[in-house]
């Protein structure tokens, strides 16, 4: 039998967690046993335990690693808050959550140095005659929580959201979150800040007094009639809009690896009948697209592809009758605009898709569909597809 030494066992066990985590958990077990006060050992179990979609095995390994002294791994922090959010356990997921300030310290410089600690909640003492709101992670998270701003003003808060350019139209035109800032214009002692997705532990947020779940965004009336228009639909036919690809800069951690699908994968839908399609997928894997390939696409296509306004998307979204897509930001404005929306999930989901239900609480016209295994997505569109049946019907 090979004599590795214990961080041998573990190394050659962290190789092997994206492609093979049950191997990887036994071997990492296996240095474990050796030195069992090994802190990078317990944090890479949890890894490979929670790519086996054993979450509360890794919530306890986490936990492990954030008491060994050899030394603790501050960076299993994150990855358990994130766990128990998965888990349903929102109250501890979002007070560790907090500690992402860690790894984020230096993107949150500014307004530290521009206007102090961020808000603590309605418990902050500090006069507080604006509160600037910080977008901080991708497209999604902005959309799925800028619902929580409306809540701010019912306790007489007056709210700025500094978010991404590319959305900021459409949360202009489309919602009630009221100021929205591309510059840090707003200066003076009463002035705090907050990350957005901080809002959700200040709030006390969870499973059952998530706000707006019916849809918090309104397409522009006029966008919505010149989209009706030019998306040229087929008489009796339902249009869906399809969706696959995310952003690949956010599926680089194994957390978020594996949200996306091919989009071959929808070629199984090819064979049921009246149906046509809008392809809403913008930038990275728009070139999988294959227009030969069975599915039929709307007359007005062309003329969707050539919009890069996250506005017309809504309208566009709004003249659709269903979306499908994979775990992305247009699946957070349909969920937000009230769209009927299936979701394709990988085999172990992000945090905030749950691990089971078929509903979310995040958004009632939302329904998932589940990976049976890791890379299974056969079996989601063909689960889609039987469903699909009961509206396709005459």
């Amino acid at each position: 039998m090979t004599t590795w030494t214990a961080d041998t066992w573990i190394n050659r066990g962290a190789e092997r967690i994206a492609n093979d985590p049950e191997l990887g958990q036994r071997l990492i077990s296996h240095g474990l046993q050796a030195c069992p006060d090994q802190g990078v050992g317990w944090f890479n179990l949890g890894l490979a335990l929670h790519q086996q979609r054993r979450i509360p095995a890794a919530i306890r390994a986490y936990r492990h690693a954030l008491r060994c002294s050899n030394p603790p791994v501050i960076e299993a922090t994150n990855n358990l808050a994130q766990d128990l959010l998965l888990h349903g356990e929102f109250e501890e997921g979002w007070n560790l959550y907090e500690q992402r300030f860690r790894r984020l310290g230096r993107k949150f410089s500014t307004y530290i140095e521009l206007y102090g600690p961020a808000w603590g909640g309605f418990s902050d003492k500090r006069a507080c005659d604006i509160l600037f709101l910080v977008s901080e992670q991708g497209l999604g998270d902005t959309l799925q929580f800028c619902r929580l701003i409306p809540s701010l003003h019912e306790f007489g808060l007056n709210t700025s959201l500094f978010c991404q350019e590319v959305l900021a139209p459409l949360l202009r035109s489309s919602s009630s979150i009221g100021d929205i800032s591309l510059i840090l214009a707003h200066h003076g002692p009463g002035i705090r800040w907050c990350p957005l997705l901080s809002l959700p532990q200040r709030l006390g947020i969870n499973l059952d007094n998530i706000p707006l779940s019916k849809g918090y965004l309104t397409p522009e009336p006029e966008r919505l009639a010149r989209w009706g228009a030019a998306l040229k639909r087929k008489p009796g036919h339902k249009l869906i809009a399809l969706h696959w690809q995310g952003n690949p800069k956010f599926e680089r951690k194994l957390y978020s690896r594996g949200r996306s699908m091919p989009f071959d994968a929808w070629l199984g839908l090819s064979q049921l009948p009246n149906l046509e399609f809008l392809s809403i997928q913008k930038g990275d894997g728009s070139k999988q697209i294959r227009t030969d390939a069975g599915l039929p696409f709307v007359a007005g296509q062309t003329a969707f592809d050539a919009s890069y306004d996250f506005r017309d998307t809504a309208a566009a979204l709004a003249n659709c009758d269903l979306l499908l897509s994979a775990d992305s930001s247009v699946v957070h404005l349909a969920g937000a605009l009230g769209i009927p929306t299936w979701v394709a999930l990988g085999w172990v989901p992000e945090w905030r898709w749950g691990l089971n239900d078929e509903c979310t609480p995040w958004y009632k016209s939302a329904r998932l569909f589940r990976q049976p295994k890791m890379g299974d997505w056969q079996s989601v569109v063909s689960d889609i597809a039987f469903a699909l049946k009961t509206i396709t019907r005459p």
